[in-house]
């Protein structure tokens, strides 16, 4: 099997709760899936073949199963999900003035555009958090200009090309997992982007940079690993900077406020998309 092979659960959701979908992406969150798709009434969750056992599945199916009416186990490799995203998916977007299109798709026009080849990395636009974060760069133009900035979790890199093209003067995407930072550093080139810098790891890479270092941080990730790593993203972002959050639900915002506060970060905007929230801070000063 191909070494870009992927295991992908797909639960579809009963009324038990009224958000059993996030209950449903709350639960599997500590397992080894880095991609997710949600609407009312499923959840697919995707992961490299390697990193989900068969024990792994009888324990995600036993703590899920109160939630779900069906849930089944499929294996697919790179080629049958582009194909699928080609036929089915992955349709140009517009976000306010920026343009997200595949290779496969027409040239255009627009003010920015942004051209995402799509594999098993998060974000091409159409997901709500994805989303939110392109809205709030284009909120927050004016400091994004000549930024030195943060992308947590940049999966497809969207977010890293998106600040570049609005004028961000250095970027620096980190991402766990190696394909993924390939397929970053692919879209990267793709968008002809030179001052955008990939990096495989977690926030233990921020180690190895200074208190004050960035002007903007980004983290589009699920909310235990916000909760973890906030205050190393606060710590490496300059005093009057920025942190924009999102991955999170309603239910999540008290916890993140709270955190936040603590940090002596504090709130400037927050955004919603159905159940899908973006929060954003001052750092103030010391």
């Amino acid at each position: 099997m191909s070494s870009f092979s992927y295991t992908e659960l797909h639960a579809i959701t009963n009324n038990i709760a009224p958000e059993s979908e996030e209950i449903v992406i709350a639960l599997i969150s500590e397992f080894a899936f880095n991609t997710f798709e949600n609407e009312s009434g499923w959840v697919k969750a995707y992961a490299q073949n390697v990193s989900i056992t068969e024990e792994n599945k009888k324990e995600i199916e036993a703590i899920i199963r109160p939630y779900c009416d069906e849930i089944s186990w499929a294996e697919i490799t790179t080629k049958n999900w582009n194909e699928e995203w080609e036929k089915n998916y992955f349709q140009p977007i517009d976000i306010n003035k920026i343009h997200v299109r595949a290779p496969f798709h027409p040239e255009s026009n627009s003010e920015i555009v942004i051209t995402i080849e799509p594999k098993m990395s998060f974000g091409t636009g159409h997901h709500h958090t994805t989303r939110l974060m392109l809205e709030v760069l284009q909120d927050f133009e004016d400091r994004v200009l000549g930024s030195n900035l943060l992308d947590m979790g940049t999966g497809s890199g969207i977010l890293a090309i998106a600040a570049e093209k609005l004028g961000a003067n250095k970027v620096l995407g980190i991402e766990i997992d190696d394909w993924v930072v390939d397929n970053a550093n692919e879209n990267i080139q793709l968008n002809n982007c030179t001052n955008t810098k990939i990096e495989l790891g977690t926030a233990e890479n921020l180690a190895l940079s200074s208190n004050d270092t960035f002007d903007i941080s980004l983290a589009n990730i699920h909310r235990e690993v916000l909760v973890a790593d906030l205050s190393e993203y606060s710590r490496v972002t300059k005093e009057n900077g920025l942190i924009f959050l999102s991955g999170i639900i309603g239910s999540d915002k008290t916890t993140i406020d709270s955190l936040a506060q603590k940090l002596n970060l504090q709130p400037i905007c927050t955004k919603q998309s159905a159940e899908w929230m973006l929060l954003g801070y001052l750092k103030k000063e010391s």
